[in-house]
């Protein structure tokens, strides 16, 4: 027997939004995390402002949304209200194409490695808001080291130790 999945993620883009909305929105009633892209949110939406966009695309079925926002960072929005995180300052940004694709792997596999699932939102909401805060900041944390080569080839030589010296620095930031 199948068991039903704990927690149902899924990045969009503009091919699918402008292309087949209604297919997408039927998706999203069966997700609990999107994650997109500031232009997209806004084309899903129909809305000019994050929170308003965040709002109208909660509606569809995500209960957290998360907008990626390039240089400005990412800006996370639940229930409870939003959490804008920075983006990691680097010297040279060669190519930004697969940031954002980074930055949703980084976000899923810090929930997977915090074990965090829908039940944790019930049974404790703030434990849950924390977990998704700290995602959202280790997917801002590999985006950025994406740009700063073509494709994958900056990932392919990032070492554990430049991982952790870099989200450090980015907590150290914001605290």
């Amino acid at each position: 027997q199948v068991k039903p999945p704990r927690l149902v993620a899924c990045d969009s883009m503009n091919f699918w939004i402008a292309g087949k909305p209604d297919e997408l929105k039927k998706t999203l009633k069966r997700v609990d995390i999107l994650s997109v892209n500031e232009g997209e949110a806004f084309l899903l939406s129909g809305e000019k402002n994050l929170s308003k966009a965040a709002a109208k695309i909660r509606e569809l079925g995500p209960s957290v949304v998360i907008i990626k926002r390039g240089e400005y960072g990412a800006a996370l929005f639940t229930k409870t209200g939003a959490f804008l995180a920075p983006a990691f300052l680097v010297d040279t940004v060669v190519d930004p194409t697969g940031a954002g694709d980074s930055f949703a792997g980084a976000f899923m596999g810090y929930l997977a490695e915090a074990k965090a699932h829908r039940d944790m939102a019930t049974q404790d909401p703030q434990q849950w808001e924390n977990v998704l805060r700290r995602a959202v900041l280790a997917g801002c944390v590999m985006a950025s080291f994406t740009v700063e080569d073509f494709s994958l080839h900056r990932l392919m030589r990032l070492n554990s130790h430049e991982l952790v010296e870099r989200q450090r620095a980015l907590m150290k930031m914001i605290t």
